[in-house]
């Protein structure tokens, strides 16, 4: 900073022709001024002034340094306001992380939030599962990740804080045109018929899987498919009548697919999430309006604003 300080001073001087102008108008002391001058000379090894009886002109490295201490100067100045706008949120941009489900269902109408809130900050967004998304977090690439909410073994630490949001639903899905739903009960032993899909690298949905068809005494179900893409995972779904562990607002927000539901007794499974932060970007405004927004927008908010409707009529 002091490097910057003296800048200034020297540009004053220059400006002004003395160093008793210079001093005044900048509000410094006139010995002050004096020594900052002799020590950026001392650094820069060469005399910016000639003193004179009535003032001070600049040698010819000192004329020389004026221009590149004006440039200086100004990007130093551009900086200062570059850095207020990020940290305000009112430009720059914002790099944030999202679990399959919230980049698909809850993101869109976030952004567009965001969009309205702050129309001059750029946001980036990165789509994946939390073992892959959130050691970006933690080394700074990302401002926040929303999706499942971070274990021990992720190892973040106290600095990060999660606000969990609500407990996300998993179930069995497939075409609503399925064979499997052409008639009789849908056993065990029926899903194995058919080939299995794996989305977003499902590990723990893949760990559920196994368990239930071992608690059957059955073999685990033929993985013909692992699949980062949505889209190619809804299509063969679809069109293939492959069968998925879904998260269920996911199949729920894809309503014009009519996925279905496959109601298997004992394989019905959920796991919290919410919105994960750096401790130091708590209270920075888009965070803010981000949490904000998805407390508002999710399954369990929305069920606990029923549930308080349902009070509020039931009466005392």
């Amino acid at each position: 900073m002091h490097h910057i300080w003296r800048l200034h001073h020297f540009l004053s001087v220059a400006e002004q022709g003395s160093f008793h102008a210079a001093a005044r108008a900048i509000n410094v002391s006139q010995p002050a001024l004096t020594k900052s001058i002799r020590l950026l000379e001392q650094d820069l090894g060469c005399s910016l002034f000639v003193r004179l009886p009535g003032g001070v002109r600049l040698t010819e490295a000192g004329e020389l340094f004026r221009h590149r201490a004006r440039e200086i100067e100004a990007s130093w100045n551009a900086s200062l306001v570059e850095l207020k706008v990020q940290t305000r949120g009112l430009g720059g941009e914002m790099r944030i992380g999202g679990g399959p489900v919230y980049s698909a269902v809850y993101f869109p109408n976030m952004l567009a939030d965001l969009r309205t809130n702050f129309p001059n900050l750029r946001v980036a967004v990165s789509t994946g599962v939390g073992a892959d998304l959130l050691p970006l977090l933690q080394r700074g690439d990302l401002r926040c990740y929303a999706g499942g909410i971070p274990t021990e073994i992720d190892g973040l630490g106290r600095d990060f804080i999660t606000d969990i949001l609500y407990d996300q639903e998993n179930s069995l899905f497939a075409s609503s045109q399925h064979p499997l739903f052409d008639g009789g009960e849908i056993t065990p032993e029926k899903l194995l018929d058919y080939p299995w899909l794996s989305l977003f690298s499902g590990g723990l949905a893949n760990g559920k899987i196994d368990r239930f068809f071992a608690s059957h005494e059955l073999p685990a179900p033929p993985l013909a498919l692992e699949s980062h893409s949505l889209q190619i995972a809804l299509k063969m779904l679809v069109e293939h009548n492959f069968i998925a562990c879904m998260p269920v607002p996911l199949a729920q927000s894809y309503s014009t697919l009519q996925l279905r539901e496959i109601h298997m007794e004992g394989f019905h499974w959920s796991i919290p999430t919410g919105i994960t932060y750096h401790r130091s970007s708590k209270d920075f405004p888009p965070i803010k309006v981000m949490r904000k927004f998805l407390e508002k927008a999710t399954p369990f908010a929305m069920a606990s604003r029923s549930d308080k409707k349902k009070a509020s009529q039931a009466g005392p």
